[in-house]
């Protein structure tokens, strides 16, 4: 009977210790804390709580609530996987200028482009161009974290300025920098053997005459992990004819830029 009742005892007391609500300190190693709150918080019943406090959560529960929570972070608490993110860009740019002049000048009468002196004149000129504008960045990340990679230059841009300063004119030119950037923000959330990314992507290039090319893409993209995944293309052209008497310059521009996405799993 005493045994029994040794027994029964010990029971009791075990049961007892289950049951009592106790507060314990937890390390989070690979996310922060604050994030975990929310986690944690349905595995506490009425009675229990947690907080963050820098990278430690303090969780107020019973013995088997708080063994729930650790094995919860031994789950969840792992370093994120580290990626290679890399956009290339594929272009081409093809030009084509034709130029046809002519003239006559008999001395008394001058027509179209013609000398000075007597005589006919005539000139044929023909230019094509054809270029490529390819490139590749690349960056790495972790896995749920954003990442940003840019490069550009400085470019000068002058501007005529006049003032009228008493009974003068004050001619010059202002110069002020144009900056134009190439790059990217990502956001990757890897899932399985597919990941998912926000992208944001942008091209700038100086032209001719001040002018500044801008290409930008902004989409949300999902696709297998080591494999390029299409982002976007564009191309475009454009000509122009010009006709005068003795003169005819007639021009031709075409653009095309193919834009692929791809995350590698380094881990």
């Amino acid at each position: 009977m005493k045994h029994l009742l040794a027994v029964c005892l010990i029971l009791l007391t075990a049961g007892a210790d289950a049951n009592t609500v106790r507060t314990e300190t937890i390390f989070v190693n690979s996310r922060p804390a604050a994030a975990m709150v929310d986690v944690v918080r349905p595995l506490l019943e009425p009675g229990g709580g947690v907080s963050a406090f820098h990278d430690k959560l303090i969780v107020r529960g019973t013995a088997r609530q708080i063994a729930d929570v650790r094995a919860l972070l031994r789950d969840l608490d792992r370093p994120p996987r580290r990626l290679i993110i890399e956009v290339r860009q594929a272009g081409s740019v093809d030009g084509f200028s034709r130029d046809l002049g002519y003239g006559a000048n008999t001395g008394d009468v001058r027509i179209g482009r013609a000398p000075r002196r007597e005589g006919l004149q005539l000139h044929y000129r023909d230019a094509q161009t054809r270029g490529r504008d390819d490139g590749m960045q690349r960056v790495q990340a972790l896995d749920g974290r954003p990442a940003l990679i840019r490069a550009g230059r400085s470019t000068p841009v002058y501007r005529a300025q006049q003032q009228v300063i008493g009974n003068q004119l004050i001619q010059g030119l202002d110069v002020a920098y144009r900056d134009s950037l190439s790059g990217f923000y990502a956001l990757p959330r890897v899932h399985g053997d597919q990941v998912t990314v926000e992208i944001y992507q942008q091209h700038e290039r100086p032209g001719s005459a001040g002018q500044f090319h801008i290409q930008q893409a902004s989409s949300v993209l999902r696709g297998a992990l080591g494999q390029w995944i299409p982002l976007g293309s564009f191309g475009g052209s454009d000509s122009d004819s010009r006709q005068a008497f003795g003169r005819h310059v007639e021009t031709r521009r075409a653009e095309d830029r193919q834009i692929d996405l791809r995350v590698i799993a380094v881990d």
